[in-house]
C-alpha cells in the first residue's frame, strides 16, 4: 500500500508542476490523473511480483482455523473460572 501512495503521490505532483507553466487547468487535470495511472501501475507491480501468494488461501484457512480453536479453548477456561461463587454485597440497610 505504501509503495502504491508512495508512487501516485510524487508522480501526480511532478505532472502537476509539468504542466502548470502551460495550463492551470491542465495541471488540475493532469495531476490526479498521472497519479492514479501511476498508482494502477504500482498495484500491477506488487500483484505480480507477489504472484502465488495471493492465489493460495489455503495458509489463511489453517492459521483461522488454529486461532479459533485457541479462543475456544480460552472461552472454555474462562467458563471454569467463572464458576467461583459470587461476590456478597451488604444491603443498604445493613450498612454500619
Amino acid at each position: 500500500m505504501f509503495l502504491i501512495m508512495f508512487a501516485a503521490i510524487p508522480a501526480g505532483l511532478l505532472a502537476m508542476s509539468f504542466t502548470a507553466s502551460t495550463s492551470l487547468l491542465l495541471a488540475l487535470m493532469a495531476g490526479p490523473l498521472v497519479g492514479s495511472v501511476t498508482g494502477f501501475c504500482a498495484a500491477l507491480f506488487l500483484a505480480w511480483h507477489r504472484g502465488s501468494e495471493w492465489k493460495s488461501d489455503h495458509d489463511f484457512d489453517q492459521q483461522t482455523d488454529a486461532m479459533v480453536g485457541a479462543l475456544r479453548a480460552l472461552a472454555e477456561q474462562g467458563g471454569a473460572v467463572d464458576a467461583a461463587p459470587p461476590i456478597r454485597t451488604a444491603k443498604p440497610s445493613q450498612a454500619a
